[in-house]
This record gives C-alpha cells, structure tokens and sequence, in this order.
C-alpha cells in the first residue's frame, strides 16, 4: 500500500511539474510576441503610442499626447482649453506635449505672462512653448506646450498644477490654473 501510495504521488508530482513547465512555457511565448512586436513598431512598448515623427533636444522621439483633456479654466473673460490634461500610462524615453488653447474673450487686451508648474507628485516640469503672441486682443487666442519626458528613475506618477498669469493694461494680474498628470513607466 505504501508503494501504491508513493507512485501516485510522484505521478501527481510529475503532473503538476509538466503543468508548470508549460505555463512557463506560455508565459516564454507570450513575451517573445510582445518583444517582436514592439521591434516591428519601432521598439514603442505600445504600438497605439504614435509617434510625431519629431525628435526632441534630448533626442527623444515625441509621440501624440495620450489620455484624456476635459473641461475649460476661466479667470475674467480668458479661458483656457483643456483645463486638464490626464495622460494615463505614458511610456519612458519619449516626450509629450500636453497643449492648451488660451483664448480672449474679454474686451481688453492682456498678456500672458511666464507660465510655470506646481509639482504636486513626481519631478521634473519641462519647457513651456507658446505658440501665437504673448499679446492677446479680444477675441484672439494662442497656444501654450508643455514638454514632458522621463527617463527610468523618473518614472511613477507625476501630478503638476501649471499656472498661467494673465496680466491686465491696468496692471491687475490673473491666473490661469491648469492640470496634468501621468503615470510614466514602461
């Protein structure tokens, strides 16, 4: 009985050790896929991430910002569009610029000032790049981006508030207040 008792356990052994084997095996595949896959699309670990064509200064490829841009900041007549900026998973080693559209819709002219960021989670803010004049009559608008690109050790959450000081011919200043935020890893 105890040999009877002995072989099926070393059989149940050798069951479970094959099960194991494949699915080790499975799992070997399954990631031989994905790498051949990511080398096909340019080594992007995703291939929904596309890429601009363009190379930043720190010769990283920019892709087309990921996520989701909701809602609309306000202060006296200037509004900004999107007012945030919820990038979802963003790979390393690649840059995104988040961009806003701050328009006049009051009946004086103002200036936009020096925006800068807030860093409310994670490092390092990038540069900001507005696109159109700093001076904004009523009715007109120009564009502000925001470049961001972490390389590992950088990676994790980042959460930045960014605001935007809007100065008045009186010489009253407002702020736009703005959000991004991303989990940067591969």
């Amino acid at each position: 009985m105890n040999n009877t008792r002995i072989r099926t356990t070393e059989r149940q052994r050798s069951r479970h050790h094959n099960r194991l084997l494949a699915a080790a095996a499975a799992v070997l595949v399954v990631a031989a896929g994905v790498a051949i896959a990511s080398a096909a699309s340019g080594g992007s670990p995703d291939p929904t991430y596309a890429r601009t064509g363009e190379i930043n200064a720190m010769g990283m490829p920019v892709i087309e910002t990921p996520g989701t841009a909701s809602g609309t900041a306000a202060v006296n007549g200037i509004t900004a569009t999107p007012s945030t900026w919820a990038l979802g998973r963003v790979p390393l080693n690649v840059a995104v610029r988040p961009t806003w559209t701050i328009q006049n819709d009051a009946t004086d002219e103002v200036t936009i000032g020096e925006p800068h960021a807030q860093v409310n989670e994670g490092c390092c803010p990038g540069a900001f790049t507005l696109q159109g004049s700093d001076t904004l009559t009523p009715g007109s608008e120009a564009e502000l981006t925001f470049e961001l690109s972490m390389h590992p050790g950088m990676d994790g959450a980042h959460d930045m508030t960014v605001h935007v000081p809007i100065q008045r011919a009186d010489g009253t200043t407002d702020t736009l207040t703005l959000n991004v935020a991303g989990n940067f890893r591969d």
